[in-house]
């Protein structure tokens, strides 16, 4: 085993709860969802499968537990909010621990100070088995947990043998 690697499997079997609970194409259909929350969700359902991947490899190879990992996706139109330009013309994913994540967005965007707190959600865990994901774009951040994540030790001596 090489360095923080676990030994064990991580896979979304999608029976989280509200809105994350759902396949994404799902939650499209909630009508309480806003235009701009549909947009934004359907910036995340264009990467769903590479972030779930990658959501597994940081739990894999770190020592955070999944209900802290956090993902930012960001739109091309809000990269340059972000990043100071556009960095490229397609959606920037970032994973980290939650409290990183909150530490660099909250130094990053300007809020009035009696403006409720848009990423106050990365200060507690993630629901159990889900990850807190963001979308921004141009307009707003739309946050949301999504999973839930089931994880499967491999360990070679319980396993039974064939």
């Amino acid at each position: 085993m090489q360095g923080n690697e676990r030994r064990a499997h991580l896979w979304v079997d999608d029976l989280c709860t509200p809105l994350a609970a759902r396949p994404l194409a799902a939650a499209l259909a909630d009508v309480t969802l806003t235009e701009g929350q549909r947009r934004r969700v359907r910036l995340f359902q264009a990467v769903e499968p590479a972030v779930a991947e990658r959501i597994e490899r940081a739990y894999l190879l770190t020592s955070m537990d999944v209900t802290d990992v956090a993902v930012l996706i960001v739109s091309p139109d809000a990269q340059s909010v972000l990043f100071g330009e556009e960095v490229t013309d397609e959606l920037t994913v970032v994973i980290g621990h939650r409290t990183k994540l909150y530490t660099f967005l909250s130094s990053l965007l300007w809020r009035a100070g009696d403006e409720a707190d848009p990423y106050v959600d990365l200060l507690t865990p993630a629901p159990p088995r889900c990850v807190r994901v963001l979308v921004v774009d141009r307009n707003a951040v739309t946050v949301l947990s999504y999973g839930s994540f089931v994880a499967l030790p491999l360990d070679p001596e319980t396993m039974p043998q064939a």
